[in-house]
């Protein structure tokens, strides 16, 4: 859960630089919702993945391969702003996620089946923040400067408290094209680097199609149709994860789960009335990093590593926002 620190911020300061060049605050925004669902007042998503195959490591030793079935997710985020001021703005968040798989033809390194792990297993894993952004400007360039403060934990206790500062500069901004660099800087021991810069570039062609470009985040181009809706093709990082209890000998007490997925596919947004949107995903999944590391260990001390086939996946979402406008 550290990498989302990085891809969500770095996106959330790209996106908030650009809309602040073209001002009033309200059109700042608009952008920030409008191009980073979960960032909007209100959001709803189910994601529900087609079966695949995973082979898992233990302390570096093969340890247990099978079959995924009928993965899926339930998301739920809330952004409420507390102070909005001309120069600076206050947001607080709170996210819930509800995860389910199923586990079935396990079997151990040997081979030999293990049908004490065919069941399913069930997560749930909450966070609520608090951030502060800022605006000014630098050699005449406008600058935007974020601090987030984040707790996350289970339905049955709070677990880790950490958190990210960054900002970001609007190199160019015209018409057709619009250019940012920043950095970011993790508040967390547990994070494999400190830092990271970022870039993001968005630009209009002839065509009608935008690129949208945000490093390390994603790669997306874009094209309005009909008439409220907008279609989206390309690849992004999503990183996820929860916290696991264990009362297994010389284990400690409580673990932390993370993965990486590269998913690529398509993305299909509905206008159905002012603030309400629609959303449909399709596209294919690589998760490419999943461990399993002590709480507030580095993602590189880790215990267990699970690999997975690439499967496909759909989404379906709703959100909600005033600022969004067609």
């Amino acid at each position: 859960m550290k990498k989302t620190l990085f891809l969500f911020s770095s996106a959330f300061l790209c996106l908030i630089a650009n809309a602040q060049e073209e001002t009033p605050k309200q059109k700042l925004q608009q952008a920030i919702a409008d191009k980073f669902p979960f960032a909007r007042v209100f959001d709803v998503k189910y994601t529900q993945y087609l079966p695949q195959d995973f082979d898992n490591k233990l302390l570096g030793s093969d340890f247990i391969s099978g079959h995924i079935n009928n993965r899926s997710k339930l998301n739920v985020a809330a952004n409420i702003p507390i102070i909005m001021k001309s120069k600076w703005n206050l947001t607080a968040s709170a996210s819930y996620k509800y995860e389910r798989a199923e586990l079935e033809r396990v079997k151990d390194f040997t081979g030999l089946p293990q049908s004490f792990y065919n069941t399913s297993h069930d997560f749930h894993y909450l966070s609520a923040a608090l951030s502060f952004t800022g605006y000014t400007s630098l050699f005449k360039k406008t600058l935007v400067y974020n601090a987030s403060v984040i707790a996350d934990g289970t339905e049955k206790d709070a677990q880790r408290i950490k958190g990210f500062a960054g900002a970001s500069i609007v190199l160019k901004a015209n018409e057709k094209t619009k250019m940012t660099v920043g950095l970011i800087v993790v508040l967390d021991p547990a994070s494999p680097v400190p830092a990271t810069p970022t870039f993001s570039l968005e630009h209009k062609f002839i065509s009608g199609w935008i690129a949208d470009i945000i490093v390390p985040q994603r790669v997306f181009l874009k094209h309005d149709i009909l008439s409220n809706g907008r279609l989206s093709l390309g690849t992004e990082l999503v990183s996820d994860g929860f916290y696991l209890n264990t009362s297994a000998p010389g284990f400690a007490k409580v673990y932390d789960y993370r993965q990486i997925e590269l998913r690529s596919g398509a993305t299909y947004e509905h206008w159905f009335t002012k603030g309400l949107i629609g959303t449909v995903k399709l596209g294919f999944a690589n998760v490419f990093n999943a461990r399993i590391t002590e709480r507030g260990k580095s993602i590189n001390d880790y215990i267990f590593s699970s690999t997975q086939n690439g499967t496909g996946y759909f989404s379906l979402g709703f959100s909600y926002d005033p600022f969004t406008k067609k």
